[in-house]
């Protein structure tokens, strides 16, 4: 009776195996292979996401209907960690070397840092800079980086300036004085960087962006610090209402082209616009490259004796309490205001002349 119970029992042990077999296999490999494991560690397929903050430590082909499988780990209070290179990399961490393995299937293993309270890194080209980090010199040879080389890169605390290859990023408000080649940036050039504080006129490389509220006065092409570049002086729109600008610079808002010089300029092979300020004029002329102002309208345009070089010029009315206006064509619609119908005439040249009409 004894040996009867105990065949019993395994024979019921067996029977439960059997059906949590079946109960598996009912369910697709994927989404069974995707369970995590407990402790720091979890394997996932390889078509789940890997969530914020973890990263992919190793990886096989195997499971997962094809799909391989990722072992994934959370980082907590770790400094350094090694992923694999199809790993997300999060936010505040840089690589600084990688190697080929077997661990990781096709991809290399990266070797990954936590950015905390340095300064100054040396981390491989193909990792992310991080903002408010700029690059100051660059290795391509003898590297733990591969064919992408390394780059170095400090944190920017300047207040006034710095120097930086000319691949950083470069902040608002911060304008190119100087380039030199064949400074330790590889095939980039190290710029010297200014802050745009209180000053109102300053002298930056053609290349560097305007800031906003400035204006491009002159431009010099010889002997500069710039190379191929030459460079700009650039004054601060403050009190003036007017200002001749080099014509490269984009009209600032507020303000209309009144005339244009293409001769004996201090802006080289560009001309200069003569601009003047919207304050509270009611009528205005404005050469035809210059933006209609908001709110106003084109009342006619000439070309005769035009001190607009090329472009005819612009009678323009400011819109106050009109109802019915005459406008030229190359005026845009103002909100509020419809088109009823078209005018003969001759006072807009070759442009149809639009009779419209306030709707609000």
């Amino acid at each position: 009776m004894r040996a009867f119970r105990l065949l019993l029992a395994r024979l019921l042990t067996v029977v439960a195996l059997i059906l949590v077999g079946t109960a598996s296999a009912g369910v697709p490999a994927a989404t069974a292979a995707a369970t995590v494991q407990s402790g720091p560690t979890q394997t996932i397929c390889g078509w789940a996401p890997v969530p914020a903050g973890w990263v992919i430590v190793s990886q096989t082909t195997a499971g997962c209907s094809g799909y391989g499988q990722r072992t994934i780990m959370q980082l907590t209070t770790e400094t350094t960690v090694q992923a694999c290179s199809n790993s997300p990399i999060p936010d505040g961490w840089v690589i600084t070397a990688m190697q080929n393995t077997s661990g990781c299937a096709s991809y290399p293993l990266y070797s990954l840092l936590r950015i905390t309270t340095q300064t100054t890194v040396t981390d491989c080209a193909q990792s992310a800079i991080l903002p408010g980090w700029v690059i100051i010199a660059v290795q391509t040879a003898n590297t733990p980086c591969g064919t992408y080389g390394t780059y170095t890169v400090t944190l920017q605390t300047a207040t006034t300036t710095y120097q930086a290859c000319g691949h950083s990023a470069i902040a608002e408000n911060w304008v190119i004085t100087a380039m030199q080649n064949n400074a330790g940036c590889g095939s980039y050039p190290r710029y010297t960087m200014l802050k745009i504080t209180d000053q109102t006129t300053v002298t930056d490389c053609a290349q560097s962006a305007i800031p906003v509220g400035w204006v491009i006065i002159a431009t010099q092409t010889a002997n500069t610090p710039c190379g191929t570049y030459g460079t700009y002086t650039i004054t601060r729109l403050t009190t003036q209402t007017a200002i001749q600008v080099c014509s490269q610079t984009p009209v600032p808002a507020g303000w209309i082209v009144a005339s244009i010089q293409t001769a004996n300029t201090p802006c080289g092979t560009y001309g200069t616009y003569s601009l003047v300020k919207i304050t509270d004029q009611t009528t205005l002329q404005g050469c035809g490259n210059s933006p209609v102002p908001a709110g106003w309208v084109v009342t006619s345009i000439s070309s005769t004796n035009s001190p607009c070089g090329a472009y005819w010029v612009n009678s323009l009315l400011r819109i106050t309490t009109q109802t019915d206006l005459q406008v030229c064509g190359n005026t845009p619609l103002p909100a509020g205001w419809t088109v009823t119908g078209t005018v003969n005439g001759s006072w807009c040249g070759v442009l149809v002349i639009q009779q419209i009409k306030k709707t609000g």
